[in-house]
């Protein structure tokens, strides 16, 4: 067993200084990554570290507002939700699941009244639902190509 005048942790420290280490360290590897994902978006790099990073985090952020808005137009709010919480419905956000599970709850509740008023109650509920369904889907047509025409026009304005 010999004792080494370098304790064993600080081996491992111990680095030749030479050109060829000189060089790695030269190499701005997080420039390489910024570079590498501007090419992904199809971004031309500006050769400047900084001028790229600011294009790859808008490009970024742009794609990231991109899906938000795809996700809320899947996932639209629904006209009537207070009339589904008012018959204890749960609404799972999909317009059309939600309106015929309203539709039908409706339905059994103008079979099921007692009262005539009861009925009239029921059926201006139904009235109001189909109203409401109806007018967003005429609004969720309209809306979703102008809010994608949005988007790429805003994305053409940073020069992304």
């Amino acid at each position: 067993m010999s004792i080494s005048p370098i304790p064993s942790y600080m081996m491992s420290m111990y680095v030749p200084s030479s050109a060829a280490a000189q060089k790695q360290e030269e190499i701005d590897y997080e420039y390489q990554l910024i570079m590498q994902e501007l090419a992904m978006y199809g971004i031309t790099p500006s050769g400047d570290k900084d001028t790229d990073k600011m294009k790859l985090e808008t490009a970024q952020r742009m794609e990231e507002m991109l899906k938000s808005q795809s996700e809320m137009t899947t996932r639209q709010s629904i006209p009537f939700d207070d009339i589904m919480n008012t018959l204890n419905l749960t609404v799972t956000g999909d317009l059309d699941e939600d309106y015929d599970t309203t539709i039908d709850k409706l339905d059994y509740e103008i079979y099921m009244a007692y009262t005539d008023e009861e009925r009239e109650y029921y059926e201006a509920l139904k009235d109001q639902v189909e109203e409401e369904y109806n007018s967003s889907k005429q609004n969720r047509i309209s809306y979703s190509g102008a809010a994608q025409l949005s988007a790429v026009n805003r994305y053409m304005m940073l020069g992304i």
